[in-house]
């Protein structure tokens, strides 16, 4: 019953993007956090746990925070550097806008309008 409730609940809420920088964090850093986890715990308890003999409890809280902090930081950073190297695509509605000189209030109104449009056809599916 649980399992079925978090599914119906992720589905109906969580499966949209709500914000745009946020999704390509979480999307574009869960497989970056999949792949370099064990490193940073690896180097935490290594590096402060162990050396400063912290007991169990505030270990395992230090663990996570300091993990997750690293993640996030260190695929900031590469994100950062990669962005710079590849820079992301424009969608072709804009380069479109760009060719024919169209104003940033149009080009907002017709963004818009392909928003709905995009919204419009998931729900039917």
């Amino acid at each position: 019953m649980w399992v079925f409730f978090i599914t119906w609940v992720m589905q109906s809420i969580a499966n949209k993007k709500f914000n745009d920088t946020a999704y390509n964090l979480l999307a574009g850093g869960s497989l970056y956090a999949y792949l370099s986890h064990y490193f940073f715990i690896i180097m935490i308890a290594v590096l402060v746990i162990r050396p400063y003999k912290i007991t169990f409890v505030p270990a395992l809280i230090l663990e996570i925070l300091l993990t997750n902090m690293c993640i996030l930081i260190s695929y900031l950073i590469l994100n950062f550097f990669y962005e710079l190297a590849f820079p992301p695509k424009q969608p072709q509605i804009l380069k479109d806008m760009d060719a024919a000189g169209q104003g940033e209030e149009e080009r907002r109104a017709l963004m818009k309008n392909q928003e709905v449009m995009v919204e419009g056809n998931n729900q039917r599916t």
